[in-house]
């Protein structure tokens, strides 16, 4: 056997260190990744509708909902369950009556809701919570076509998160807002997104971790979500169906008349 000289081992060296840079992880390759795990971005732009039935868990009460969202950026939420006990500025809803429903909704243009326990009529939803359901009318992931959208996409670097690695990404929005997702970096499908609010000066954030995966129609999806407040648990999402291209009237999102 030959020994190495200095200059094998050099280029030797140098062989490695190409290679890794070859296989490194641009923020691109995460994001393809992404799409492709989630079912591919054709699949993803070809969705219309989206109906999702199921309930959630939130302060020892079970609430059923129905979620129906169109593209490009229409959502209603409708919610059902018994209301929590009566408070300052809340309508007296009776026990007796048993569960009530509520109705939040974007309509492309304004957030409006339908809350017994402030009344029968439909209301504006204000800022900024009225914002947030703008957000979330969304109707893509923030990662599809974020270029075109005006969105700035970084890699954070890779982060475990229960003993997984995942790839943290910090997407900021057109608009400014700032989310970050974490991806497994086996699948590449979300495990995590977090949300910093501030609202009064006081400073959160809203994470939601995600599981359950399912494939509907060639898209995955997750059937799992629980949201948190700065690590308290505050509701816990379960998924029964998930329905892609649906026929939904526009009509279905647009706020009540209040005359």
């Amino acid at each position: 056997m030959i020994p190495l000289s200095r200059s094998g081992c050099a280029v030797a060296l140098l062989a490695a260190l190409a290679g890794g840079v070859v296989h490194a992880q641009t923020v691109d390759d995460v994001v393809a990744k992404n799409l492709k795990a989630r079912g591919g971005a054709e699949k993803l732009k070809a969705l219309s509708t989206i109906r999702t039935t199921g309930s959630v868990e939130q302060e020892g009460r079970t609430i059923a909902f129905v979620t129906y969202a169109k593209r490009p950026n229409f959502v209603r939420r409708e919610l059902e369950g018994t209301p929590p006990p009566g408070g300052p500025g809340r309508a007296s809803v009776p026990p007796s009556t048993g569960p009530v429903k509520a109705v939040m909704a974007f309509d492309g243009q304004t957030a409006w809701t339908i809350n017994p326990m402030m009344g029968p009529a439909a209301q504006v939803i204000p800022r900024p919570p009225g914002e947030a359901a703008k957000a979330d009318a969304d109707f893509d992931s923030p990662l599809l076509d974020y270029k075109a959208k005006g969105h700035t996409v970084q890699l954070v670097g890779t982060q475990a998160l229960d003993g997984k690695p995942t790839h943290h990404l910090k997407i900021i929005l057109k608009n400014g807002s700032v989310v970050h997702y974490y991806l497994d970096v086996d699948t590449g499908l979300e495990v995590r997104t977090a949300t910093p609010l501030e609202q009064g000066g006081v400073k959160a954030e809203l994470t939601a971790d995600l599981s359950n995966y399912q494939t509907v129609d060639g898209l995955t999806v997750p059937f799992r979500m629980r949201q948190s407040v700065d690590g308290k648990l505050m509701t816990d999402v379960t998924i029964l169906k998930w329905e892609p291209n649906l026929p939904i009237e526009d009509e279905l999102f647009k706020m009540p008349s209040t005359k």
